[in-house]
C-alpha cells in the first residue's frame, strides 16, 4: 500500500528538531503524533462493536473511524492519481473502503483501513531504524568549539569557526573541525569514522578529523576544513544519497506496480461480476496491494549501505550493490593498497666484522636530522630495535645521493654507490654483493660509511601488509576468479613485493595510462572489473572499473569522488567486507520479493474463492510487510566475519 518514499523517511528521521522553547507537550505531540490516529480509531471501533454495528450510534462510530483513518489513504490516492497521474497501489484501498461502505459494512471498512495504517506505522518505525548509522554519524558533529581569539580561548557555535582558526581540544573531548595538529600529542579514536578499534598517536603536523574523539593530551588545532566541506559532513551526505538512490532492482519493482493496480482493479471487478460478492471483491482489492513487494529493496538497501558506514565502508547506492554481485576480477594497486606505502628497512648488515648495532647507530646519527623518506625508515627502525643515535655536528644533504655527518671530528657517510665514488672510497667485495642482493630483491641499498671506508649495508623497501594474504583469500571464497597487482614499480620490485600475497598475476612497469587500458583489456574479454587503489593517482582506473574501491579515504576528496566504494582506513579486510555485504544485500532482496509475491499470491486466491474475508485480508497483508522488514533488518547487525 506504502508510497515508500525513503528520502522522505531518511530526513524526516534525520532531521535534528530544535528543542529550544519547546513545551512538554508539545514534545509529547511531535514523539507521537503518529500513533493518535490509530489510538483514536482504535476507540471508536470498540465503542461501535460494543454498542452494535448495525444500531445508529455504531454505524455513526464506525463510519467516523473509517473517516479518521482512511483519510489519509484516500488523500494520498487521490494526489497520485491527479497529481503525478499514476495508479497506485493505495488507490486499491481507497475502492475497498468505499465498495465497503457502499454495501454497508462500515465496521469492516474501518477494521481494514485501520490495519493498514498500522501496518504503514510499523514499516515506517522499522525503516527509521535502519537509518540508525547516518543518524549516529550526524550526533558526531559537533555543535561548539573551543576557539584560541585574541590569546584567549572561546566557546563559539560550530558555524562561526573560521579556517586558520586555532582550536583547542582537551582530553575525552572530541574534535569538532578538520584541522592540521599544530602544537600537542594525542591518542585519537577514530572508530567513528574508520571503524579502527585502536587509538591512533598524533603529533604535530598530523591531520585530524571532526567527529573523532581526543583521548590523551591537550590539540592545538589549525581548522582547515569547516562545514558542509569537513570529513563527516561529506560521508553524512555520501551515504544519505546513496540511501536514498534506487538500484536497477527496484526500478523493476516500481514498473511492476504501475500495471499491478489496474490490473488488481480488473481481477476484483471480475471476481464481483462471476460471483456476484462484492466482500469477495472488496478482498481481492485489500489482499492485492503490493506494500510487501514495494518495500522489499529500499529497506534493505538503508539497512545494508548503513551497517557498512558504521565499519567505514562507504557505498554509493544500490546499483553499486548489484554491480558487485556480478564481479569476476580484481585489480589491485601496489602502493598504499597492499603495501604500507611508506619505505622499511628490512636488512642491515655489517661488513669486516662491523656489528649490525654499529652499523644502525652511525647511520642514525647522520640522519637524525633529515626529512628524507629513507632517514624516517631509518630511524624508526633504531627506535625499534631501542638504539638511540647520537646528534651530529654537523650535516650535509648530497641531492640523489645521500648525506655526510661530522661527530667529534668522525665523518659519517650514508648514501648510494655513486656518493662513496664521489669522495673516491672504493667499494669493497661484500659491499657490490649486498646492493647486488638487494636489486633482484626489490630493496633499495643505503651503504654507510666512516674513516675512508664503507663499513655496512642497509636494505629499505616498502613491506607488504601483514593482512594480504588472508584478505585476497576471503575475496576468492566470494567467487572471484582472478585477483590480479598492476603497478608502476619495476619488474624485480613488484616480484618481491607480491611474494606471499597470494596473486594470480603481477603487472609491473605500468603507466597511469596504461593501467587504465589494461583494465579496458579484461573488460573486453567480459570480466567484471574490480580496481582497488588509493584514489588519487589510480582515480582514472577506479572510474573505469566496473567497481572502484578506494583505499584510506578519508579526508581525500579525490577518493570519493572517483570511487563506487570509499574504504574510511587502509584495512584491507574491509575489501571482502564490502563485497560480502553487498551480495548478502541483494540476497535479502531477492528473498523479499519472493516472499512477498508468495504471500500475495496465496492471499488473492484464498480472497477469490471466499476464504477469507477483508479483515483477515488486512491482516496477512500486514504480516507480509512485517515478515519483509524484518528480514531487510538482518542485515543491520551483519558481519562477514566475527
Amino acid at each position: 500500500m506504502h508510497n515508500v518514499a525513503r528520502e522522505a523517511i531518511i530526513d524526516r528521521e534525520l532531521t535534528v528538531s530544535a528543542s529550544g522553547g519547546q513545551t512538554r507537550f508539545d514534545t509529547f505531540v511531535e514523539h507521537y503524533q503518529e500513533f493518535i490516529n490509530p489510538i483514536a480509531c482504535v476507540i471508536l471501533i470498540v465503542s461501535a462493536w460494543l454498542m452494535g454495528e448495525s444500531t445508529p450510534r455504531g454505524i455513526y462510530l464506525a463510519l467516523a473511524a473509517a473517516v479518521l483513518s482512511g483519510y489519509p489513504i484516500v488523500r494520498n490516492s487521490v494526489v497520485s492519481t491527479i497529481t503525478n497521474k499514476k495508479l497506485n497501489a493505495e488507490v486499491l484501498v481507497t475502492c475497498a473502503l468505499i465498495a465497503s461502505i457502499w454495501v454497508r459494512e462500515y465496521l469492516a471498512g474501518a477494521i481494514v483501513v485501520l490495519m493498514m495504517n498500522i501496518g504503514e506505522l510499523l514499516e515506517d518505525i522499522t525503516i527509521a531504524k535502519t537509518g540508525e548509522a547516518v543518524r549516529s554519524l550526524m550526533e558526531l558533529e559537533s555543535e561548539t568549539a573551543r576557539v584560541l581569539r585574541n590569546e584567549k580561548e572561546r566557546i563559539i557555535d560550530i558555524d562561526e569557526v573560521r579556517i586558520g582558526d586555532m582550536v583547542i581540544v582537551r582530553p575525552a573531548e572530541k574534535i569538532p573541525i578538520d584541522g592540521i595538529i599544530k602544537e600537542g600529542r594525542g591518542e585519537i579514536n577514530q572508530a567513528s569514522i574508520t571503524g579502527e578499534s585502536a587509538l591512533i598517536s598524533k603529533e604535530p603536523g598530523d591531520e585530524v578529523f571532526g567527529g573523532t574523539l581526543n583521548q590523551l593530551g591537550v590539540l592545538k588545532i589549525e581548522v582547515t576544513r569547516v562545514g558542509t566541506e569537513t570529513t563527516i559532513s561529506k560521508i553524512i551526505e555520501l551515504v544519505r544519497k546513496a540511501q536514498a538512490e534506487k538500484p536497477p532492482i527496484e526500478r523493476i519493482a516500481d514498473t511492476f506496480a504501475v500495471w499491478f493496480t489496474p490490473a488488481m482493479l480488473a481481477l476484483s471487478g471480475l471476481v464481483w461480476l462471476f460471483t456476484g460478492e462484492i466482500i469477495r471483491a472488496v478482498t481481492v482489492l485489500v489482499v492485492a496491494c503490493p506494500c510487501a513487494l514495494v518495500i522489499a529493496t529500499p529497506t534493505a538497501v538503508v539497512a545494508g549501505i548503513g551497517n557498512a558506514a558504521r565499519r567505514g565502508i562507504l557505498i554509493k547506492g544500490g546499483a553499486v550493490l548489484e554491480a558487485i554481485g556480478r564481479l569476476t576480477t580484481f585489480v589491485f594497486d601496489k602502493t598504499g593498497t597492499l603495501t604500507y606505502g611508506a619505505p622499511t628497512v628490512k636488512t642491515v648488515r655489517g661488513f669486516s666484522g662491523v656489528s649490525e648495532k654499529d652499523v644502525l647507530k652511525l647511520a642514525g646519527t647522520a640522519e637524525r636530522h633529515s626529512e628524507h623518506p629513507l632517514a624516517d625508515a631509518i630511524l624508526k627502525f633504531c627506535r625499534k630495535e631501542e638504539i638511540w643515535p647520537f646528534d651530529p655536528d654537523e650535516t650535509e644533504v648530497i641531492v640523489g645521493r645521500g648525506i655526510i655527518a661530522r661527530k667529534e671530528d668522525k665523518k659519517i657517510i650514508v648514501g648510494n654507490e655513486r656518493l662513496f665514488a664521489d669522495k673516491n672510497i672504493a667499494l669493497p667485495a661484500e659491499a657490490g654483493e649486498f646492493l647486488t642482493e638487494m636489486t633482484v630483491s626489490g630493496s633499495t641499498g643505503v651503504l654507510v660509511g666512516t674513516e675512508g671506508k664503507i663499513i655496512g649495508g642497509i636494505g629499505i623497501a616498502d613491506m607488504l601488509k601483514a593482512d594480504v594474504y588472508e584478505s585476497i583469500q576471503d575475496i576468492r571464497k566470494l567467487g572471484i576468479k582472478k585477483i590480479l597487482m598492476l603497478t608502476g614499480d619495476n619488474q624485480n620490485v613488484a616480484r618481491a613485493i607480491s611474494e606471499g600475497a597470494g596473486l594470480d598475476e603481477v603487472i609491473a612497469d605500468l603507466l597511469p595510462e596504461e593501467k587504465l587500458n589494461y583494465i579496458k583489456r579484461l573488460q573486453n574479454q567480459g570480466e567484471k572489473v574490480a580496481m582497488v587503489g588509493d584514489g588519487i593517482n589510480d582515480a582514472p582506473s577506479l572510474v573505469e572499473a566496473d567497481v572502484g574501491i578506494a583505499m584510506g579515504a578519508i579526508g581525500t576528496d579525490a577518493a570519493i569522488e572517483a570511487a563506487d566504494i570509499a574504504l574510511t582506513s587502509d584495512d584491507l579486510s574491509k575489501v571482502s567486507e564490502a563485497i560480502a555485504l553487498s551480495r548478502k544485500t541483494v540476497s535479502i532482496i531477492k528473498q523479499s520479493i519472493s516472499i512477498s509475491i508468495a504471500i500475495n499470491g496465496v492471499a488473492l486466491i484464498l480472497a477469490s474463492t471466499g476464504g477469507i474475508g477483508p479483515v483477515f485480508g488486512a491482516i496477512i497483508h500486514n504480516i507480509g510487510s512485517i515478515i519483509v522488514v524484518g528480514n531487510s533488518s538482518r542485515l543491520i547487525g551483519y558481519r562477514f566475519k566475527r
